[in-house]
């Protein structure tokens, strides 16, 4: 077939445009397994024994000349652009009429649908790439960067077509991450949680489904989304008010039927914590306390605080701004005992984040103009009006300060859609 092909378009007169195409489809056909150029694909032009492209399609721009085609050939009639179509039949080529959206069928949504099919989910990574050479996956999607591309469905939403909203609805496209794993994900893990374990005081390092000694926490006890979630991460989260707030407010009625105390920081802050700073003070007249430090088991000490890593949660609190609503209400008792707080990790807490939370909530995307300013007006967050919000995100610079703070929430900004270098921040940190 192929021979025949190559017989036909020699012996047909060519037009001066697109003279070349289907030969140079041809050639890419038989090297790809499929007519899906990449708009930038360009022939090769080297002379090398290794290239096997004829000479008179060397250095064509397959890509944006096959576009054009089809383009001007739907508007458009006439015997030369006839004659290339002809040509294009006898190479196999199919009869489109919209290149754009053959692309995007055989392409972006053909990728969509297959990791959807692979992985059980829409969760697709930043950096995940559709593997080559990898046959679950259509050819004419190795390659692509298929983690990059979603971002950027999800920032251009309003300027998709319709039939591409459509087909990602169709499909489940996650539009808003944080929406999503707040209702398949963090509500039905506690709720799973409540059921095997009775309560939801969950601990920091719990991880659902991972087994170990815990036999009710094996991944058959645990639905599918589920599994691997840092369930008591998230839930620490949560009770710092520092993530989900709008959902936190929404299911208020069911987390308290779940028995979720969102109190329980501030029951240990007033009877354990700030009563442990204050002794601390009162024993060694001071609060710069080490961080090894211990609460020993002597009398001067509450016996109730003995064996208390107060040096550890005393860091935290500076550092990464642990118990910053307790911080802020008590400040005055702190700054008597000479504990000084880090004034970033309240602003970071308080401020920066719930307004990035608030701006994805309110928006649908995280594409943060470079000078929008949190406005005075609900729903953003009391701390977080008037800050230069735009700036934050649109530079580095405005972020140095907070680079511990964007490490430890990494994983959540990414989820909203903010992807920042850590390494970048550290450098500008060090050097400034």
């Amino acid at each position: 077939m192929l021979i025949g092909a190559r017989r036909f378009l020699s012996s047909r007169r060519k037009p001066k445009r697109f003279a070349s195409l289907a030969t140079a489809l041809q050639v890419f056909h038989e090297q790809n397994g499929h007519f899906l150029v990449p708009y930038t694909f360009q022939v090769p032009t080297d002379n090398s024994r290794d290239n096997l492209w004829p000479e008179e399609t060397r250095g064509l721009n397959l890509g944006r000349q096959l576009g054009a085609f089809i383009e001007l050939s739907t508007t458009k009639s006439s015997p030369d652009l006839q004659s290339v179509r002809h040509q294009l039949d006898a190479v196999g080529f199919p009869d489109i009429r919209d290149w754009r959206h053959f692309q995007w069928t055989e392409v972006t949504l053909a990728a969509l649908k297959t990791f959807k099919q692979i992985e059980g989910h829409m969760l697709v990574s930043r950096s995940f790439e559709v593997p080559k050479g990898d046959l679950r996956w259509p050819k004419p999607t190795w390659g692509l960067k298929l983690g990059v591309q979603v971002n950027v469905l999800r920032r251009n939403r309003e300027t998709l077509s319709s039939y591409q909203v459509q087909n990602l609805e169709d499909i489940g496209f996650v539009w808003v991450v944080i929406e999503y794993n707040w209702d398949v994900v963090i509500m039905p893990g506690l709720r799973r949680y409540r059921e095997l374990y009775g309560h939801c005081r969950v601990p920091q390092s719990f991880v659902a489904g991972t087994g170990g000694d815990d036999e009710k926490n094996i991944p058959e006890n645990w639905p599918s989304e589920v599994q691997g979630c840092r369930l008591g991460s998230i839930v620490n989260s949560i009770r710092a008010a520092s993530a989900y707030s709008e959902f936190v407010e929404r299911d208020g009625e069911e987390l308290k039927q779940l028995g979720f105390n969102l109190s329980d920081f501030e029951q240990k802050w007033q009877e354990i914590v700030l009563p442990a700073l204050q002794s601390y003070h009162r024993i060694h007249g001071h609060c710069d306390i080490p961080v090894s430090f211990v609460v020993p088991e002597e009398e001067s000490w509450p016996q109730e605080l003995w064996g208390m890593g107060l040096g550890f949660i005393a860091r935290n609190i500076r550092n990464r701004g642990d118990y910053f609503l307790q911080v802020f209400q008590d400040y005055e008792k702190l700054e008597d005992i000479g504990f000084v707080c880090n004034a970033n990790a309240t602003k970071w807490q308080h401020g920066f984040l719930p307004a990035l939370e608030t701006y994805v909530q309110v928006h649908g995307n995280a594409n943060i103009p470079a000078r929008f300013v949190v406005p005075a007006e609900y729903p953003w967050p009391n701390e977080s009006h008037g800050l230069r919000l735009g700036e934050f995100v649109a530079n580095k610079k405005p972020r140095k300060r907070f680079a511990d703070f964007i490490a430890i929430d990494r994983a959540h900004l990414e989820e909203l859609g903010f992807f920042w270098s850590d390494g970048d921040l550290r450098e500008e940190a060090a050097t400034f």
